[in-house]
């Protein structure tokens, strides 16, 4: 895997769990709209039939655990993210980059959490981009690592 594609992978992630809570909040506001049957009019004797809510309530809880599953997962990958970027000799870098892939921040916000500009901010960027490939140390052996794939597991 890439390098950006490793780091860039939370911010997917928490995409999707933004959606997907959206989703999941369109589905409770349905679930709170629908009526409750009202079985004191029914005449005919057969069995009762489920609330028009019941399957709301059932997809909701389907959904938020499909919300909790992907929200484990995007901790994992934060963490792993965070322990690479921890492997990066020079402080300025790990603190842009745990700012922009871990904690998911616009460069508007960290060029202003840095004090500079946008521009100069994409520019530090670049450059960590170029040197961190080879300036992490992330083997038991401390050699530099020039493989992202042996290194950072997407798993």
């Amino acid at each position: 895997m890439a390098a950006k594609e490793f780091l860039s992978q939370a911010l997917k992630l928490d995409q999707l769990i933004n959606s997907k809570l959206e989703e999941l909040n369109q589905c409770r506001r349905l679930a709170e709209s629908i009526n409750g049957s009202r079985l004191d009019e029914r005449v005919c004797h057969s069995a009762p039939e489920e609330a028009s809510y019941v399957k709301w309530v059932e997809r909701i809880v389907e959904k938020e655990k499909e919300l909790d599953s992907e929200i484990d997962r995007l901790v994992n990958i934060k963490m792993k993210i965070s322990d690479f970027i921890g492997k990066i000799n020079n402080p300025q870098w790990q603190c842009l980059l745990r700012n922009r892939y871990v904690l998911g921040k616009t460069w508007a916000e960290i060029a202003e959490e840095m004090d500079c500009s946008v521009r100069n901010v994409l520019r530090l960027h670049k450059k960590s981009w170029k040197i961190s490939k080879t300036d992490t140390r992330c083997h038991t052996n401390a050699t530099e690592c020039h493989c992202w794939s042996r290194c950072v597991s997407p798993h």
